[in-house]
């Protein structure tokens, strides 16, 4: 073996211990991220649960085991918490895990399997939401309908509303009257008609007969 051969086995050989240490390195960090995130899963703290899981798939390494499993916790993470209808812990935990695996791209994007997966799942939540938010505006489009057609046919008294307009009719009538015959004495016919309690008479009751035609009719 010459000195050139030498000097190349002896560079790999550096590589490969550096590569077997940085992955090592990666290996310990996610494990005892992942065993941390699962004592919190366990013990039902999920959100501290999400951020153990995410840290530990921040520990990329090429075959790391965790990588997978704390991506599945997450996942488990957020199908409990649709089952409760808890939106924003459903949403977290995909959403953490789509966005480990782009943390940790390079010169290719790992997990993407795992991200199509979210990406599908985030359409699908948005798609619900959608239809939710359509569902209510249809349900108040259609209470808005049912009360113009209540208005419609709601139609006034015809009777009473007769009498709201001898009541308004009187009550005008009364302050012409009351303008023309009690401030204008010289126009002398009958006299009961320039007094003013007549008048003030008249417009009171006229007044009175129109406001219970209105709450009648």
């Amino acid at each position: 073996m010459n000195k050139l051969t030498r000097h190349i086995v002896l560079i790999f050989l550096l590589l490969a211990i550096m590569f077997i240490a940085v992955w090592t390195k990666a290996f310990i960090g996610s494990k005892i991220n992942f065993k941390e995130g699962e004592e919190y899963f366990n013990d039902q703290q999920y959100i501290k649960a999400i951020t153990f899981f995410d840290r530990s798939m921040h520990w990329y390494a090429p075959f790391n085991p965790y990588i997978d499993k704390s991506a599945e916790s997450l996942w488990e993470i957020s199908e409990q918490a649709e089952q409760i209808n808890d939106e924003r812990l459903h949403l977290f935990a995909i959403e953490t895990i789509k966005n480990s695996f782009y943390s940790s791209r390079s010169f290719y994007t790992p997990g993407t399997e795992w991200i199509k997966r979210c990406d599908d799942k985030i359409q699908n939540i948005i798609k619900n939401k959608n239809e939710e938010i359509f569902k209510v505006k249809d349900e108040i489009e259609s209470q808005d309908k049912t009360d113009k057609q209540v208005i419609v046919y709601n139609d006034p008294d015809i009777l009473w509303t007769i009498v709201l307009e001898i009541g308004l009719f009187g009550w005008i009538g009364a302050v012409l009257g009351f303008i023309f015959y009690y401030l204008r004495p010289y126009l002398k016919t009958r006299k009961y008609i320039h007094n003013y309690w007549f008048w003030i008479l008249v417009a009171a009751v006229s007044y009175s007969i129109w406001i219970i035609g209105l709450i009648k009719a």
